[in-house]
């Protein structure tokens, strides 16, 4: 057991009266003195085991960096700091702190809503963009579309077009065919060459095409058996000059079954304007 803790088991006072204290047991005059005694030997012993501790810790004193986060002299610092800035609101705790409060909440406020605002700006930005691009594929894909659906109708239209066309050249044909075997088997009354008002605006080619089939077979340097009709159209030479002096004066004294597949179609064209399908007695049943 150490001396304090005897010192302390031995040394137990109790109170009997007013300003009176008596200590545990019998204990003669001279054992007390002992006893005072070894109480200062005791508080030496504490002070030299304090100033050993003290001497021990100097060298970390001297090693540490002042500006160390866990230095004790950072701590001190910091302390200081803490107890400064305490003493700084309390004593201006009062209107200033209210305003500076304020003004802070209200900065605050203010760096928020621009926050806000440019995050939704930039997320308008972007889809703008986006529908912009989109709307360009979008045009480019319907002009795509538009485009093809035109073809296939244009498309269409001609193949139409061309099987009608086939369709009502056949007819006319073989309505020539017929005429001409039923010519070869009976005999016709004699044909007279009339005029008859033309109609606009004017035979289609398929009707010319007919025509030319019923009066040459189509050939543009067809000749009648006796000479006197000649050509696709089958002219006569008074006919041909007639039309020519009064509308194309270069073909006059042309021979027709001669003369250009184009000037035999132009002298005809103004032969049926001037007088009509008449002029073709026979073959003049295919123009309107």
């Amino acid at each position: 057991m150490s001396p304090s803790c005897r010192l302390s088991s031995l040394l137990l006072p109790y109170q009997v009266g007013p300003g009176s204290t008596v200590l545990l047991g019998s204990v003669p005059r001279g054992e007390r003195d002992g006893a005072l005694e070894a109480k200062k030997t005791v508080e030496r012993w504490r002070i030299a085991v304090v100033a050993l501790a003290t001497v021990a810790a100097l060298p970390l004193f001297a090693l540490e960096d002042p500006q160390a986060a866990g230095s004790l002299t950072a701590t001190a610092n910091a302390s200081e700091a803490s107890i400064s800035q305490e003493t700084f609101s309390i004593t201006n705790n009062g209107s200033a702190n209210s305003e500076l409060f304020f003004d802070t909440a209200l900065l605050v406020g203010r760096a928020q809503d621009w926050y806000d605002t440019r995050a939704a700006l930039t997320i308008v930005e972007r889809i703008q963009s986006a529908a912009v691009v989109h709307e360009v594929e979008a045009m480019a894909l319907a002009r795509e579309i538009s485009e093809a659906e035109y073809d296939r109708h244009a498309e269409v239209a001609s193949t139409v077009a061309l099987l009608r066309r086939e369709r009502e050249r056949k007819r006319l044909i073989d309505e020539e065919d017929a005429r001409r075997m039923a010519a070869m088997t009976t005999s016709g009354p004699t044909t007279t060459i009339v005029a008859t008002p033309p109609v606009k605006p004017g035979p289609s080619d398929i009707q010319w095409e007919a025509l030319r089939y019923c009066e040459s077979t189509g050939n543009y340097g067809a000749i009648s058996p006796s000479g006197k009709y000649r050509g696709a159209y089958q002219f006569s030479v008074e006919t041909w000059n007639w039309i020519a002096g009064l509308y194309y004066e270069n073909l006059v004294d042309i021979d027709p079954a001669e003369a250009k597949k184009t000037d035999q179609d132009r002298m005809a064209q103004a032969l049926y304007n001037l007088r009509g399908r008449g002029q073709w007695p026979v073959c003049g049943r295919y123009l309107p």
